[in-house]
């Protein structure tokens, strides 16, 4: 029974190797681990901001980045933010289809590369405001340390992706080539899928995290 599995995992022509395969597996696994992380840094962050108390989050003094009726500048900067890293994901899964269908995929991976890069240099710029206005990372207790950890935390995963799809858009640049050859795309498409699965779960995270520390 163990040799049919391995060979069904290995061997394309099985049924359902388009669905589960080693590398998905292991993705899957790991996504599983870094969602506990996550878990555990917004459960942190809960029980600290209740243990607060009411009125006392954010402390006196500290920058206001909660969402204001209406909106402040920044308010408006970190949506705006938001709804561009939510269209990586479409413009990703819009480049996965061309590429299934015997395109390269090139401009959705290219477009998701822009926008990831967008909204770390955004985020960056917002650290640097937050600074600017004497909010760090030892300043105003757990609130000041409790927003960098977070979102630095999802920053350096959205670094990370953006490396990979960098390296998905190399792929689809080859294949655009092979196309104006006039040569049908060659190649596995386990690369592309696999960072399709980490960016999209880097995106969901960005949902939680906004929501807490944003809007709630």
């Amino acid at each position: 029974m163990s040799s049919a599995i391995v060979t069904a995992v290995h061997d394309s022509s099985a049924p359902g190797a388009q669905r589960f395969t080693l590398p998905k597996f292991g993705m899957l696994v790991f996504l599983a681990s870094e969602a506990m992380l996550f878990a555990g840094l917004i459960g942190g962050y809960i029980v600290l901001r209740l243990a607060q108390g009411p009125g006392n989050w954010p402390p006196p003094g500290a920058p206001e980045i909660g969402v204001k009726i209406p909106p402040t500048f920044l308010n408006w900067v970190m949506i705006i933010n938001t709804v561009i890293l939510l269209t990586s994901s479409l413009t990703y899964h819009w480049g996965e289809t061309r590429m299934r269908k015997g395109g390269s995929g090139l401009l959705g991976y290219g477009l998701t590369a822009l926008f990831g890069a967008i909204f770390l240099g955004v985020q960056a710029w917002e650290w640097l405001h937050l600074k600017h206005e004497g909010m760090w990372f030892d300043t105003y207790g757990t609130y000041g340390s409790c927003f960098f950890t977070m979102t630095g935390f999802h920053g350096a995963h959205v670094f990370l992706g953006l490396l990979a799809i960098l390296l998905v858009t190399w792929r689809a640049i080859l294949r655009q080539m092979q196309l104006f050859s006039g040569q049908a795309p060659t190649g596995s498409h386990t690369c592309e899928e696999l960072t399709g699965y980490y960016w999209h779960f880097v995106d969901v995270v960005w949902i939680f995290l906004y929501s807490i520390l944003y809007v709630l």
